[in-house]
């Protein structure tokens, strides 16, 4: 998939399950340390417990949001404990498509040193999100001589049907693609349909001009059609390579993919169970600590904050009841409004700040009103207003 709908998808995936009956662990006296494992019903989990499942998996699916490093660091442990345990097995790869094979054929032989790894297969312009946030992974399956495979549908392809529809592709595009993919579940298609009114929301550019909603909702009307069938093609795609290889090479597989292909097995798992029914599938997902732990996320969960670096200047974690920034870059736009390391963002264009959406949205709303943004913080218990204006090119696409 093209950088622009990763982004978008990584960002919007909110995929939900049934809410335990504990409170969540961040009201524990201790709280939870990053990396840190949890069962699915939130008691405390050893790796040695991750460990012993896995070994028994044929399909071990460790989800990620691509531009959170601590993410990348907990997989790469899993896939150093797992190398260490003597278990042997392959990695795929949503991060590269099946027409990058070639270029992964060639890391396997050997003839791809770990140095050149990121230029050799392209990664900056293929995947596009910060190689180094991935480079610890990449480390550790040449460190244990782990075979990696290209999982995902050609990227290029994806962007065509999301422009122009499914009917654009040649016979030879569609030859590649999955012949029958495998449709959401309901719940899952209950989520994607919140995404796509999120979209619609933020497409109408005058939110007081009804017909300018109007005018969204039939713009948005075939992408929403186009959006289910890419998240279908996607998960089936992913799914039927992860089995092909799986057949070749009779190795048990570690998936990595974005949380929103893990989670609740609605996405890889559920075409992998439909597809293999007898395959013994282990979910592990990460966890932010902001809502309570859902117990059908996945068999495994790990505590990794959520931290965003905001092109307004300055790094969030996001935390119950708002975001608290951790670092100012002292040459921004945040820097000058006098936002100060510590503050908790709690509203921003009187919008509580529940997720970091509403950054995104607050900024394009100011932005197509013409006002700047304003910011309700706490700081030292006090709550206090800060306006900034939007920088000068806004998310409003």
């Amino acid at each position: 998939m093209g950088l622009a709908l990763r982004v978008i998808f990584s960002t919007l995936f909110i995929l939900g399950g049934c809410v335990l009956a504990q409170p969540p662990l961040s009201n524990a006296t201790t709280p939870p340390t990053e990396g840190e494992f949890f069962f699915a019903n939130g008691s405390k989990a050893s790796l040695a417990n991750v460990l012993a499942q896995a070994k028994s998996s044929d399909y071990i699916l460790i989800g990620e949001t691509h531009t959170v490093a601590c993410d990348h660091i907990v997989q790469a442990k899993l896939i150093a404990a797992l190398a260490k345990s003597g278990m042997r097995f392959t990695v795929g790869l949503e991060m590269f498509s099946t027409d990058q094979q070639a270029e992964l054929i060639s890391v396997n032989d050997g003839r791809i040193s770990l140095t050149d790894f990121a230029e050799k297969v392209d990664w900056a312009d293929r995947w596009g999100f910060p190689y180094p946030l991935y480079q610890p992974i990449i480390e550790e399956i040449y460190a244990n001589n782990i075979k990696i495979y290209a999982l995902n549908i050609p990227f290029d392809l994806v962007r065509k049907i999301s422009a122009e529809g499914i009917e654009s592709l040649t016979p030879e595009e569609r030859g590649v693609l999955p012949a029958n993919p495998i449709p959401p579940l309901e719940a899952q298609k209950k989520e994607l349909k919140e995404i796509h009114e999120k979209h619609v929301e933020l497409m109408s550019t005058d939110k007081d001009n009804p017909k300018s909603a109007e005018v969204a909702k039939k713009s948005l009307a075939e992408y929403r059609k186009r959006f289910f069938l890419i998240q279908s093609l996607w998960d089936t795609g992913m799914a039927e390579q992860a089995i092909r290889v799986h057949q070749e090479t009779k190795l048990p597989m570690v998936i990595l993919a974005g949380a929103g292909h893990v989670e609740n097995g609605w996405g890889i798992a559920y075409r992998l169970s439909a597809l293999s029914p007898d395959a013994k599938i282990l979910l592990i997902v990460p966890w932010r600590d902001t809502a309570p732990m859902e117990e059908e996320r996945g068999d495994f969960q790990f505590y990794c904050p959520l931290l965003k670096q905001s092109r307004l200047g300055f790094t969030l974690r996001m935390e119950k009841g708002g975001a608290v920034i951790t670092f100012i870059n002292e040459d921004s736009s945040a820097h000058d409004a006098g936002f100060a390391i510590g503050d908790k963002i709690v509203k921003v264009g009187g919008m509580e700040v529940e997720s970091m959406m509403v950054l995104h949205r607050a900024g394009v709303k100011a932005a197509n009103e013409g006002k700047d943004m304003v910011f309700t913080v706490i700081r030292e218990g006090e709550e206090q207003e800060i306006s900034m204006p939007v920088p000068k090119h806004p998310h409003s696409s």
